[in-house]
């Protein structure tokens, strides 16, 4: 079993309506195959632990990345900082025509020996951590790679699917629900069931999400990066709504999605950021999901 890290929810939590600081980021180019937004909202939290990149790389290339820094270890936002600005730094030198899965495998696990590599202020190793998503567009092609509770949503026309798993002690338990050794209940109720069992900064990084073959996209696909701060206060279909809504405008739709996770919360709400990549092809795009 691997080691447990929870994410620290006890935060010190100031005035809610004092704490509306953002981030954003908004770029376009007219020649990528997708255009891409970023927003980052620190919630109620005193500090912003999310880091988010989006951006173009050699040829055809269109790349999102999300981190989301562990508020249980030291200085989680130094990890997400670190690894994003990593990850972002070499997709852009990408040669588009490398093995984008290989290469992204071996990139994931480079830079978890860097995060790991951090020294705490006692000087220990090991001791800052992050989560990690990220996703690049070549063509109509979509890879991605994931590692942590962070999420990648597909949006298309009136689906969306999640094709990361959270990486939690819950997969754990399932597995032992489906063995027959742990009852549902005291599944869900385990108290260290959103406890991380895979993230940046593990000496062995041993569970990650990835795609093998490529996702072909389709005109108008929608792919949403976004930290536990959107999912764990709007359901799939809130998220699919607000998406819907604000299609045309992907500045907007960036911007009004944590907005929304802040507002339903009514309290206490972490850290909520997003990356939104919209493919565009000028070709007829009427396929469903294969599922």
């Amino acid at each position: 079993m691997a080691i447990l890290f929870g994410k620290n929810k006890n935060t010190k939590i100031s005035d809610k309506k004092q704490n509306t600081e953002v981030t954003v980021r908004i770029e376009r180019e007219s020649l990528c195959s997708a255009e891409y937004a970023c927003y980052e909202h620190i919630g109620t939290r005193e500090y912003q632990q999310d880091s988010t990149r989006a951006g173009q790389g050699s040829g055809d290339v269109v790349f999102g990345i999300l981190c989301d820094g562990m508020g249980g270890m030291e200085d989680g936002g130094l990890a997400s900082r670190i690894a994003s600005d990593a990850f972002a730094d070499a997709i852009r030198k990408m040669d588009p025509t490398d093995d984008i899965p290989e290469f992204l495998i071996q990139l994931v696990h480079k830079v978890n020996e860097q995060v790991y590599a951090l020294p705490s202020q006692t000087g220990k190793r090991g001791a800052l951590g992050t989560t990690l998503t990220a996703a690049v567009i070549t063509g109509n092609s979509l890879n991605w790679i994931s590692s942590g509770d962070s999420r990648i949503y597909i949006a298309r026309g009136q689906e969306i699917v999640c094709v990361t798993r959270d990486h939690a002690y819950s997969l754990e338990l399932d597995e032992q629900v489906r063995a027959g050794k742990l009852s549902p209940e005291d599944a869900a109720t385990n108290p260290h069931r959103d406890a991380l069992i895979s993230f940046l900064g593990m000496e062995r990084l041993e569970i990650l999400d990835r795609n093998c073959n490529p996702f072909i996209l389709e005109d108008g696909d929608i792919v949403l990066l976004c930290s536990d701060g959107l999912y764990r206060s709007l359901s799939d279909s809130d998220i699919l709504e607000i998406i819907e809504r604000h299609r045309e405008d992907l500045k907007e739709c960036a911007r009004v999605l944590p907005l929304h996770a802040f507002d339903k919360a009514q309290g206490n709400q972490d850290n909520t950021s997003v990356v939104l990549l919209r493919y565009q092809f000028s070709g007829d795009s009427t396929q469903p999901f294969d599922r």
